[in-house]
């Protein structure tokens, strides 16, 4: 039990930890939407999705995907942390991160594409 408590806070630690850096690196540098110089992960649902982002609230959709974006890797980071071989580790990293990254980016479209209509 106290082994499944350290793994929850661990995981919402480092949920936090990366949120924060994202919202200080990123979010508060944001200015109006521009095609040619918004982060890839919009451009990605632009392009696929066919989102409109300006419709939507293009501050609103980043916070969304810094949403995501931080789960994803807190998420990857305690899925791991059992691998001790820093090479197993990574490749079962980079084996599982599009999988995942193309799921929640997906529930993150469809979420909006119905919202919008």
């Amino acid at each position: 039990m106290v082994e499944v408590a350290s793994t929850i806070l661990e995981f919402i630690l480092v949920f936090l930890i990366i949120y924060f850096g994202y919202y200080l690196l990123s979010y508060r540098k944001l200015k109006k939407y521009d095609r040619k110089r918004s982060p890839v992960n919009i451009k990605y649902l632009v392009l696929r999705y066919n989102l409109d982002v300006v419709k939507l609230g293009y501050k609103r959709v980043f916070k969304t995907l810094m949403l995501c974006d931080s789960f994803i890797v807190a998420f990857m980071f305690t899925i791991t942390r059992f691998i001790d071989n820093i090479y197993v580790r990574l490749l079962v990293s980079f084996i599982l991160i599009f999988p995942l990254f193309a799921g929640v980016y997906h529930l993150v479209a469809t979420y909006y594409r119905k919202e919008s209509e």
